[in-house]
């Protein structure tokens, strides 16, 4: 059993009510968030619900990777969404999301290309961004989870919030934030898309590293300088020419070359 306590999913409800998690369906185990909420039809989750369990079995990653985190010591959700317009916005809308939602608990968080959270340079939370025909309109499945008690031993860079804490925050109190920094930017990327990719690259701990990035055709070093229109990675080889990567695992140096905006600005 677990020594954390089960999210308190009605009370978390009631605080979502007319917004983003309203539905919110809990389950205290599930396969994946993901898995469920695109499984589910329409009319039970529409546009707009949240799905969140307190322990994922067979939680996932990109490129296959699990994600793996003890009962009640994690929030995993999926959100629900609509495809926006420009599309490359979904992945910076809730990595903004997410970065807003440390940085308001006090952890010096940045982001890595192209969907993890970090504190002190170690992840400590991840996103996952699908897309599902749907019974009636497509829609966007965003998987994300946040490390709040404990982090996956096998993974030395790993870390989560408690660590670096002496009060770790309430699960509810960070769904509820996260959901509503989504509103916000979501709002702001429809508004201003460019805005908010230039505060997304400016969090990018990535950016002005040397980085090793893995990719479907092979191995690439280099030096990330940048990010594209629709946020793909600008890697500067040590000879040749600069390259786009829209997909791939990036291992970053230890040292940063320009470190990334504490503070971007809003």
């Amino acid at each position: 059993m677990s020594e954390f306590p089960p999210l308190d999913w009605r009370e978390t409800a009631q605080r979502l009510i007319g917004g983003l998690g309203d539905p919110l369906i809990y389950r205290a185990s599930v396969d994946s968030t993901n898995i469920l909420a695109a499984t589910l039809p329409s009319h039970t989750a529409p546009i707009g619900t949240v799905v969140v369990a307190d322990h994922q079995t067979a939680g996932r990653g990109r490129l296959g990777r699990r994600w793996l985190a003890a009962p009640n010591t994690g929030l995993a959700c999926t959100v629900v969404l609509s495809i926006p317009d420009p599309t490359w916005s979904a992945p910076m809308v809730v990595g903004l999301a997410v970065l807003d939602t440390l940085r308001g608990v006090g952890l010096p968080a940045t982001l890595k290309w192209p969907n993890d959270a970090l504190v002190f340079s170690r992840k400590c939370s991840g996103i996952l961004i699908e897309a599902r025909s749907g019974d009636d309109a497509p829609r966007l499945l965003a998987g994300i989870g946040i490390n709040v008690f404990s982090s996956d031993p096998s993974l030395p860079n790993a870390t989560h919030l408690a660590a670096h804490m002496t009060r770790a925050p309430r699960r509810e109190d960070l769904l509820v934030d996260l959901l509503a920094g989504i509103e916000a930017w979501r709002s702001r990327a429809m508004d201003d898309p460019i805005h908010v990719r230039e505060v997304w690259a400016a969090a990018l701990e990535t950016i002005g590293r040397e980085v090793t990035v893995q990719t479907g055709t092979g191995t690439l070093r280099g030096t990330a300088v940048g990010v594209s229109p629709d946020g793909g990675l600008l890697v500067r080889p040590v000879h040749g020419a600069t390259v786009v990567i829209q997909a791939g695992d990036v291992t970053l140096s230890a040292k940063s070359a320009v470190p990334p905006s504490a503070d971007p600005t809003r």
